[in-house]
């Protein structure tokens, strides 16, 4: 088999941007390179560590009587999620942390009234850049599930961790991915 490191990516650039809390008549990019409609709004900086996407799904056994042999393996549970630190304390990120409550701009700043997040489904854009190569994949319905610690320190900055996890939409996708990449291209030579 033939190596071909042309075609290994290195997403170091890109995006995470985000619905409003309760927002539910968006429009869906379609593509990887329309800017995004005002619906969404960035995130900003997000660490250096990136974005990790994870799929997880369970399989159950079926195992015959003659000889206790594997007889099929049938797909269960399947959780896709997407796991970032946003750097930024800006009106999105606050928002997104502090889901359900409520959050007032004011002269100075911001109040948040604190409360238990809510159920809070969004939609969410993850866009990597790898020179002039795009991913972008859209997550019609996600949901903050695990918020890690906000750490104050003298030592590093403030960072909001989040796992958002994917839920499935009426055509029963959890996510749609656009790539520009002239390698996946068609051939039309």
């Amino acid at each position: 088999m033939a190596v071909d490191i042309s075609l290994i990516r290195a997403y170091q650039n890109g995006l995470v941007a985000v619905t409003a809390y309760g927002d539910t008549s968006i429009t869906l990019p379609t593509d990887a390179t329309t800017a995004l409609g005002a619906d969404f709004s960035e995130v900003g900086a997000i660490s250096g560590d990136g974005i990790t996407e994870a799929t997880s799904q369970d399989f159950n056994d079926i195992f015959m009587w003659q000889g206790n042999a594997l007889a099929a393996s049938l797909p269960g549970e399947y959780v896709k999620t997407f796991q970032f630190a946003a750097m930024e304390t800006n009106q999105v990120t606050l928002g997104v942390q502090y889901s359900g409550s409520t959050i007032t701009q004011t002269a100075t700043g911001v109040t948040v009234a604190e409360r238990p997040p809510a159920r809070d489904l969004r939609a969410w854009v993850l866009h990597g850049v790898d020179g002039a190569r795009l991913q972008r994949v859209v997550v019609p319905f996600g949901q903050v599930s695990e918020r890690g610690d906000v750490v104050w320190s003298s030592q590093d900055v403030t960072v909001y961790q989040w796992t958002v996890k994917c839920f499935v939409d009426s055509s029963g996708n959890v996510a749609y991915r656009y790539y520009v990449d002239p390698a996946l291209a068609l051939d039309e030579g």
